[in-house]
């Protein structure tokens, strides 16, 4: 299946797992509504899209900030038309004891990773309710399924991710909406260069790079049929099984 004419919009799209999405979507018929707060970012990822003949808008924005994310969605409706699919993915990831975490760390990843999901798919819900079609893909994380240690605050904000994923999927299923989570474990992103410094050079050889994972979502995207997949689990193939 393809993504040809559908109109999706991907937070986080200047680098890591949305930038390898938005490419992905592209190359197989999307037109990408690309968002970050790096402004030079998404412009590059544009101008590539645009090299293979692919449709992409670029637009600056924080999603903590309602107004950036209404006018993000404003402007994707009036350029590209409405929104068939949005992919939450914009996130921080900060390493820090519980105890040594402050409140301004607290709240950045809490309202990058979880607010931004929120008023993301807040703002997409109506049009796709009235259309009675749609899907929201939230990337989430193995840290919202089990905890680790110096991960106290991305952890609580990849939990909430599903909570409210679960709540999206139950009030958006009566009109045809879904919404699926993909949880991948380690990936070679900036967000996760901290994280990958702590770990041993064989280890980090393992990860899974954003191309895998983007492929996960266009899978989930291109999902159409009886079956869904609420969630999607992706593992390093090294790791343990089942854990």
């Amino acid at each position: 299946m393809s993504l040809q004419g559908k109109v999706a919009i991907i937070t986080g799209a200047g680098r890591g797992i949305g930038r390898a999405t938005a490419i992905h979507f592209a190359a197989n018929g999307a037109m990408v509504a690309l968002a970050a707060r790096n402004e030079e970012q998404i412009n590059q990822v544009a101008e590539e899209i645009a090299e293979m003949d692919g449709v992409a808008l670029a637009v600056p924005t924080d999603v903590t900030v309602e107004a950036q994310v209404q006018n993000l969605v404003g402007t994707t409706e009036s350029r590209l038309g409405p929104v068939d699919i949005l992919v939450n993915d914009a996130g921080v990831m900060i390493l820090r004891p519980i105890a040594e975490t402050s409140l301004d760390e607290w709240n950045r990843m809490i309202n990058t990773n979880l607010l931004g999901a929120f008023l993301c798919s807040r703002a997409v819900l109506p049009s796709m309710m009235k259309r009675r079609t749609g899907r929201i893909i939230n990337i989430g994380s193995l840290a919202g399924r089990r905890g680790y240690p110096d991960q106290g605050a991305y952890c609580a904000s990849k939990h909430g991710v599903y909570g409210l994923s679960k709540v999206l999927a139950i009030e958006g299923q009566p009109y045809g909406i879904r919404v699926n989570v993909v949880s991948p474990g380690g990936v070679l992103t900036e967000l996760s260069e901290e994280l990958l410094s702590t770990r041993s050079p064989s280890e980090a050889a393992e990860w899974m790079t954003p191309e895998e994972v983007a492929a996960a979502v266009y899978y989930i995207a291109t999902q159409d049929g009886p079956a869904t997949t609420d969630e999607l689990v992706l593992r390093r193939f090294a790791s343990e099984p089942w854990r």
